[in-house]
C-alpha cells in the first residue's frame, strides 16, 4: 500500500476515525490491529516473521536486563544478534552473498559442482527498518541506557506501527515508547500539522520527483546519445529526485503519525544545503546515520582509539559499507558507501587546514563555494547509487565530460514545472 494512493488514505482517515471513537483504553489494542492488516495487505505471509521477531526479542531483552553479570549479557547479545542479523542476512543478503562466495572460488580456479543453492525468497518489506531499530533496542538494554519493555503490546506497537513500518524512520526505544504511557487526546492541532506535512510530502512526491523520474530514465537509458550537457543536468536532477522522493515518505509517515498523537524521528534537515560531507549525513536519512554512528562507528572507532586517525578511517570504512550495503544487496550500493567513507576521511585529514582556508576567504564566498562542491560530491556519488554497475556509472561519468551534441529536453513547460518544484523544496522544505 503505497504512501500516495488513494488506498492508504482511505485506510488513514478510516483508522483515525475509529481511532478517536475508540476510549482509550482500547486504542493501543486497535493500532496494532489495523498496523497488523496494514502489514498483511502487501502480503499476508509476512506477518509470520515480524509476530516471531517481536516475541523473540521482548523476551530476550528482558533476559539481557536480567542477566547477573556481564559474560551473561554478552552472551544473550549475542544470541539476540546472531538471530535478528541471521534473519536480515536471509532474506535480503542471501543470494548476494552465494553468487559472490562462487564468484571468489571461481577466481581460485574452484568450479561448483552443484547447481549454486539460490533461493526464491521474498524480501520482507521494511525488514531493514525493523531489525535496526531491534538491534538498537537489545543493544540499549545491554548498555544500560534503557530498560526493557515490560507491556508486550507497548513493545508489538513499536515495532508495528504502520507509518513507520515500511519506509522509517528507524526510531529508538527511548523516543517512541514512553509516548505509548501517555494518554492521548483529539487535538485539532495534531490533525491540521499533520495534514499540511502529508500534503507537503505529496508534493515533493508528485510533483517533483515523479516529474524528475520520467526525465532522468529516459537520459540514462539512452545516455550513450546524449551531450554531457545533458548527462550533467539529468544527474544533478536525480540528487534532487532521490531526496525529494525518500523525505516525501518520512514527510507523509510523520504526519500520518502525528494525527495519531505520536512524534516520530525527523530524518532529513535540508541536507542538500550541507557545506561538506560531515554536515551532510548528520542532515540525510538522520535516524539511520546516527544509528550507524551511534552502535558501529563510535564503539570501533574507541576500540582501536590506540590507532589514532587511522581508529577513524577503519570506522567509517566500515560503517559507510554497511550504511551502503543497507541500501540493497549489490556492489553499486557498496562503493557508494566506501565513497563517503573515503569523503570523509579526506575531510578528518584536512580539517585544520580547512579551516585556515575559511579564515582568509569571505564567509559567504566560502559557505557557498563549500555547499556547492558538497552537492557535486553527492551528485556524483547518486550516479554510482543508481547504476547498476560500477561500469555502467563510469560510462556516464565519462560521458558527462566527452560527449557531443544539443541539450535534451522533453518539453519547455515541463522543464521550468521542474526546476521551480525544486527550487520550492529547497527555500520551504521543513
Amino acid at each position: 500500500m503505497l504512501f500516495t494512493s488513494i488506498q492508504y488514505f482511505l485506510f488513514l482517515g478510516s483508522s483515525l476515525l475509529g481511532y478517536y471513537a475508540l476510549p482509550s483504553k482500547y486504542r493501543l489494542y486497535y493500532l496494532i490491529i489495523i498496523s497488523s492488516l496494514f502489514y498483511m495487505y502487501v502480503r499476508p505471509p509476512y506477518l509470520l516473521l515480524i509476530f516471531f521477531a517481536i516475541v523473540f526479542n521482548f523476551l530476550i531483552g528482558r533476559v539481557i536486563e536480567r542477566a547477573v553479570n556481564e559474560i551473561q549479557k554478552l552472551t544473550f547479545l549475542y544470541f539476540s544478534l546472531f538471530i535478528n542479523l541471521g534473519i536480515l542476512i536471509f532474506f535480503k543478503y542471501w543470494n548476494f552473498l552465494i553468487e559472490n562466495f562462487f564468484q571468489l572460488l571461481g577466481i581460485f580456479g574452484i568450479s561448483a559442482s552443484n547447481p549454486l543453492p539460490f533461493l526464491d525468497v521474498t524480501l520482507q518489506i521494511g525488514l531493514s527498518y525493523y531489525i535496526f531499530q531491534i538491534i538498537g533496542y537489545n543493544i540499549d538494554i545491554y548498555r544500560g541506557t534503557s530498560k526493557a519493555e515490560k507491556n508486550v503490546f507497548h513493545f508489538s506497537l513499536f515495532i508495528l506501527f504502520f507509518p513507520k513500518l515500511i519506509v522509517g524512520p528507524i526510531e529508538r526505544a527511548n523516543h517512541f515508547l514512553p509516548q505509548l504511557k501517555k494518554r492521548i487526546f483529539l487535538r485539532k492541532e495534531n490533525i491540521v500539522e499533520g495534514g499540511k506535512r502529508i500534503v507537503w510530502g505529496l508534493f515533493k512526491k508528485l510533483v517533483v520527483a515523479d516529474r524528475i523520474s520520467m526525465y532522468h530514465s529516459y537520459v540514462v537509458a539512452h545516455a550513450q546519445n546524449q551531450s554531457g550537457e545533458t548527462l550533467l543536468f539529468a544527474s544533478v536532477l536525480y540528487t534532487f529526485q532521490v531526496y525529494a522522493d525518500f523525505s516525501a515518505y518520512t514527510d507523509i509517515a510523520l504526519g500520518s503519525a502525528r494525527m495519531f498523537g505520536f512524534d516520530l524521528m525527523e530524518n532529513f534537515k535540508r541536507p542538500l544545503l550541507a557545506k561538506n560531507i560531515s554536515e551532510f549525513w548528520r542532515r540525510w536519512h538522520i535516524s539511520l546515520s546516527s544509528w550507524v554512528n551511534d552502535y558501529i562507528f563510535t564503539p570501533l572507532a574507541l576500540k582501536q582509539r590506540n590507532w589514532g586517525n587511522r581508529s577513524i578511517f577503519f570506522a567509517l570504512i566500515v560503517s559507510f559499507t554497511i550504511i551502503g550495503i543497507w541500501h540493497g544487496a549489490s556492489w553499486n550500493y557498496v562503493f557508494f558507501g566506501l565513497l563517503q567513507a573515503l569523503a570523509l576521511s579526506f575531510e578528518t585529514i584536512s580539517r585544520k587546514k580547512r579551516i585556515r582556508i575559511s579564515r582568509r576567504i569571505n564567509r559567504k564566498v566560502y559557505n557557498n563555494v563549500s555547499i556547492l562542491l558538497t552537492f557535486l560530491f553527492v551528485t556524483f556519488s547518486l550516479i554510482i547509487f543508481q547504476s547498476e554497475t560500477l561500469s555502467e556509472a563510469m560510462k556516464i561519468i565519462k560521458g558527462i565530460f566527452v560527449n557531443k551534441g544539443a541539450f535534451f529536453y522533453d518539453k519547455p513547460s515541463t522543464l521550468i514545472f521542474i526546476l521551480i518544484g525544486c527550487t520550492i523544496m529547497m527555500f520551504f522544505d521543513v
